[in-house]
């Protein structure tokens, strides 16, 4: 939750980590990044977010709204946190898929 303080948030998240595949996936697709260089965080990243989804699809772990880091637990979503797992998964789609 907090790249500068781990111990203060020592548990999962996934919405800035959404974020972040999305991102790494969109510059593959856009030739801005090396897919070569960075797929192999892409593809990581993605399995690890994707072990946070519930049987019933809720994506759990994602941080609360808020100016700083905050709590989050397996029981905690946001729409926003949903919002960024479904881009970094569409972006992820058409990688594969070479559009």
């Amino acid at each position: 939750m907090s790249l500068l303080g781990q111990e203060f948030y020592p548990t999962p998240e996934t919405s800035g980590s959404s974020l972040y595949v999305y991102g790494l996936a969109w510059g593959i697709n856009n030739r801005i990044l090396k897919g070569s260089k960075y797929k192999k965080a892409v593809v990581k990243g993605w399995n690890t977010i994707t072990g946070y989804v519930h049987e019933n699809g809720m994506l759990g772990y994602v941080q609360p709204i808020g100016a700083a880091p905050g709590n989050a637990s397996a029981d905690k979503t946001e729409v926003y946190g949903l919002g960024a797992f479904l881009s970094a998964g569409f972006e992820i789609y058409k990688m594969v898929k070479g559009n």
